[in-house]
């Protein structure tokens, strides 16, 4: 019974299943990392893109040039939406939610978030007219 308790067959192969469990969780937390980064990407693109297209068209023309953005990136962008402020002499578009999620793991996986901001172009009351 002892030299049968002392084998070592089969240590071989637990090892394997657990080093294979290990090289996948290692790929699938490298996954999901990509698809965050890809997912921000896109967010700062369309905050920056709203962002020029609202100095000329006023807020809604940047966030509508946003949302545009956002759908063109398609399931990337699908919870991610966009909003544009004008403040005095800045208008702002922003873009914020959460990133595509390869599995269950949205506690884990934070909100995607980004914003753009450019100067307003407003000439002088003398230069405005023709």
């Amino acid at each position: 019974m002892r030299k049968r308790l002392r084998s070592e067959r089969g240590d071989a192969l637990i090892e394997g299943l657990l080093a294979l469990g290990l090289v996948l969780l290692t790929v699938a937390v490298g996954a999901q990392a990509l698809a965050y980064a890809h997912a921000r990407s896109v967010a700062e693109a369309a905050a920056q893109d709203g962002a020029r297209a609202a100095v000329t068209g006023g807020a809604g023309a940047g966030a509508g040039r946003a949302r545009a953005i956002l759908a063109a990136a398609g399931d990337t962008g699908a919870g991610l939406s966009s909003s544009a402020r004008v403040e005095r002499d800045r208008v702002t578009v922003s873009v914020g939610g959460r990133a595509p999620s390869l599995f269950p793991l949205s506690l884990i996986v934070p909100a995607v978030e980004a914003s753009a901001s450019l100067p307003l172009e407003r000439y002088p009351q003398e230069e405005a007219r023709p």
